[in-house]
């Protein structure tokens, strides 16, 4: 086993058990809506272990990690709901079970359970940082005018000493002492001609990667920042008052039109970036700035991060018109000769991740009764499965 490979998986267990020590159970299942209905997790991360009991990782890599054979879930691919999942797996499915095949795997079912933590699991691989570039980091400290106020190795009187800054390892530390100082620092560097940083991309990482590394000073001990948990998020997005100014009386910008779909580190870089319009609105509305402590950075943030996932079209007429068009109604006809049950007699699914599971195992038996008559497995799109899913949940209310 590579080296490589090793620590990918024992990362994935630290990072694991570390939400199981802060008050999660790995295969929980409850989960939390907001407003917009879709679902919350409550572990991100447990989705891990069915990715290994299941297999996936003989085969598929994350960021390079793993098995060689199929696509690697790296961030630059994006399953941000079950539609998008369900879809690329039904999709994938006949070169999957191929190589299966040849490999002599045994293709196992998955139950709603641990199809709702896979996906999760899935989703946050986005979210989880990518390692800073020090060298960037240094030149954006010497760009952003860091270093006309804050010194690092050094200390010096005049300016505001960032040495004990080396012990956290985790630039959401970083991203939540910036916070707490954003309106003061950002009126600070106006007054003195300084243009207000402005963040892109992965820019908050090489900077928290540059500042942790120089101020070190031979520390050895470091400390780490969870990535978040996002049902906590959602009751600080209502204590802090976010809720308040973004959905209740809309003085801030509507967050629905904000992607999230971003590693921790650029999401901290937005909020960053909103930082002084937000203190001059809060100031006339006599709104408290929010602060943060321990660990409410990161819960926030992977509370925004799933915030707006839940963007699929799809209608249950248009699922009406999938059953002929995708060729269903030839094998679940009344009566039909395949002992399937009639297109009537299916669902209803009481959540969608049992509607992702039954499409997932029904695959096998769907795959050979196509090839049977000489057809191909027809293609989902994320919308058509959507579609179907309110089609057979027509009649619950």
């Amino acid at each position: 086993m590579k080296t490589k490979f090793i620590l990918f998986v024992s990362t994935l267990i630290v990072l694991a058990s570390i939400y199981l020590l802060d008050g999660y159970t790995l295969n929980q299942s409850p989960q939390s809506k907001h407003g917009s209905g879709q679902a919350l997790p409550q572990n991100p991360m447990s989705g891990r272990i069915v990715f290994e009991q299941k297999g996936c990782i003989d085969c598929h890599s994350i960021n390079g990690s793993g098995g060689k054979t199929a696509p690697d879930f790296s961030t630059n691919n994006f399953f941000g709901n079950g539609y998008d999942l369900i879809s690329a797996m039904w999709n994938h499915s006949p070169e999957m079970l191929k190589q299966m095949d040849v490999k002599n795997i045994n293709r196992q079912n998955i139950d709603e359970k641990d199809f709702r933590s896979l996906r999760y699991f899935l989703n946050f691989l986005r979210y989880l940082d990518v390692n800073g570039n020090v060298k960037n980091g240094q030149l954006l400290f010497s760009k952003m005018k860091c270093n006309d106020c804050h010194s690092i190795e050094k200390s010096n009187t005049k300016k505001i000493s960032l040495s004990k800054m080396g012990v956290y390892a985790s630039p959401l530390y970083l991203a939540q002492v910036m916070w707490n100082h954003a309106a003061k620092m950002q009126k600070l560097q106006m007054k003195s001609g300084i243009k207000v940083p402005v963040f892109k991309k992965n820019e908050f990482a090489d900077l928290s990667s540059y500042i942790e590394l120089v101020s070190a000073n031979g520390k050895k001990e470091k400390i780490f920042m969870l990535p978040g948990n996002p049902l906590k998020g959602k009751v600080l997005f209502k204590s802090k008052k976010c809720f308040y100014c973004h959905e209740e009386k809309h003085i801030g910008p509507d967050l629905t039109k904000f992607n999230f779909n971003k590693s921790v580190t650029e999401i901290a870089g937005m909020m960053w970036d909103h930082a002084s319009s937000m203190e001059t609105a809060m100031t006339k509305y006599k709104i408290s700035y929010p602060e943060f402590k321990n660990r409410e950075m990161a819960n926030l943030i992977s509370y925004l991060y799933f915030k707006n996932q839940s963007q699929i079209k799809g209608s249950a007429v248009e699922g009406n018109k999938l059953i002929s068009e995708k060729g269903c109604i030839g094998c679940h006809s009344i009566g039909n000769s395949f002992n399937a049950p009639a297109i009537d007699e299916i669902g209803p699914f009481y959540g969608e991740d049992s509607f992702f599971s039954a499409l997932w195992n029904h695959l096998p038996m769907m795959e050979r009764t196509s090839y049977a008559k000489g057809k191909s497995l027809p293609k989902l799109l994320p919308s058509d499965v959507k579609s179907l899913y309110l089609y057979f949940n027509r009649k619950v209310r």
